[in-house]
């Protein structure tokens, strides 16, 4: 005779066997839902392309100062970084090195609490000012050491008749006599109006004008096609300045993200001296965590 209790216990393991999977899943469930999270947002990255405002003798295009502690000045540096807030940044860096953090964290301490003056460069003017409206505890510098022997490809270039290839790429008055360079000449003048005349133009239409998309390509052109035309045969002397170039602004670069919260950033600024930008924008723009913004349309857009 059959019995049910026998039926019962052959199917008694499979049935617990059967309720101990379905609580294992449930219970992974919700464990797997969390880790399936959105991808985040890119970081908003805003290249602030300056020229120096104490002026500069280290670049090869030099530059003469500017008196920043002028009414008209004041002015105009203020209306410049009031356009700057709408990144709402989260962090602000600056052109100086980690090794200055410490003076940096304590006058920016100071100017918080109206017991420092700022002073002429763009550091004080632009970043302390900046950081300052949109509440930030502090800035931070990104700049990093690099080699820069422009006097080494200046020697090479007298010594093999290459010396027209760089002195033209920046004599308004003169021309290059081969295509090549022709091209070169006309591009790089077409931007170098941009860095000429201070007169009559305001901070933000100067540094506008230097963050364009063809004043980025002027500036590359010169690594890509003047500098990198320096040497013969086994010297690289102009390709090496321009790689030198590279590794400093790949420095910066690794300075920033060293500081950057990927939890909680959505927006940095960087104000650097406008040679660079070309090369941080190479290096940034093919990084899944940063998304660099056109500054061009927050400096020309109509004050409201």
């Amino acid at each position: 005779m059959n019995c049910p209790c026998l039926l019962t216990n052959l199917f008694w393991p499979s049935r617990h066997l059967l309720a101990a999977l379905l609580l294992i899943i449930a219970q992974l469930q919700p464990a797997q839902a969390q880790a399936v999270k959105p991808v985040a947002a890119k970081i908003k990255v805003y290249l602030v392309g300056t020229y120096h405002f104490d002026g500069s003798s280290l670049d090869v295009v030099k530059s003469g100062k500017t008196d920043m502690q002028s009414a008209q000045k004041q002015q105009e540096v203020e209306d410049f970084v009031n356009r700057l807030t709408k990144t709402h940044a989260d962090k602000v860096f600056v052109e100086w090195k980690p090794q200055q953090q410490r003076f940096v964290d304590s006058t920016y301490a100071l100017y918080l609490r109206n017991q420092f003056r700022l002073r002429n460069n763009e550091v004080y003017q632009v970043g302390y000012r900046l950081a300052k409206k949109l509440n930030l505890p502090r800035v931070i510098c990104a700049d990093a050491d690099g080699e820069w022997n422009y006097d080494e490809a200046l020697v090479y270039a007298k010594q093999h008749g290459q010396s027209a290839i760089l002195e033209n790429a920046f004599e308004p008055g003169k021309s290059p006599q081969d295509s090549v360079g022709r091209l070169i000449h006309a591009r790089i003048q077409a931007i170098q109006g941009a860095d000429k005349p201070f007169a009559g133009r305001t901070i933000t239409d100067l540094i506008a004008a230097n963050n364009t998309e063809a004043a980025m390509q002027g500036n590359m052109y010169w690594y890509m096609l003047v500098s990198s035309r320096i040497g013969g045969g086994n010297n690289y002397v102009g390709a090496d300045l321009a790689g030198e170039f590279y590794k400093r602004n790949m420095r910066i670069y690794t300075n920033m993200l060293r500081h950057i919260d990927v939890q909680r950033d959505k927006a940095v600024v960087l104000i650097i001296g406008a040679g660079h930008v070309s090369f941080l924008k190479q290096q940034l723009q093919y990084n899944p965590l940063f998304e660099v913004q056109d500054i061009v349309p927050l400096l020309t857009a109509k004050a409201k």
